[in-house]
């Protein structure tokens, strides 16, 4: 095989000349810009008993109010009035609530 001879002009080293400065540019800003070796602040793993407690003691308080809601639907007088549903032409069959 024959070795062949590459010649460059002028403005071939030029171009060249740029991409090369252009690559250094970009190698030097990626050097300053990596992550230092220092550990960074990590996510702190969610505690599920805690979680868990502070759900059951919800759940507890609601059971409270409930049972005294209960209680007092069992031993206190309730008065209940019932209202006949009235319509009116101009709702045209919407029935109101009162």
């Amino acid at each position: 095989m024959s070795s062949q001879e590459v010649r460059l002009d002028r403005f071939t080293r030029c171009l060249l000349t740029v991409i090369a400065v252009l690559l250094t540019v970009i190698a030097v800003e990626l050097w300053q810009a990596r992550p230092s070796m220092l550990p960074s602040a990590m996510a702190q793993i969610p505690d599920a008993g805690a979680q868990r407690y502070s759900v059951i003691a919800e759940a507890q308080k609601t059971n409270e109010l409930l049972a005294s809601i209960l209680d007092h639907l069992r031993n206190k007088p309730i008065k209940v009035q019932t209202q006949a549903e009235t319509t009116d032409k101009s709702s045209a069959g919407r029935s109101r609530p009162k």
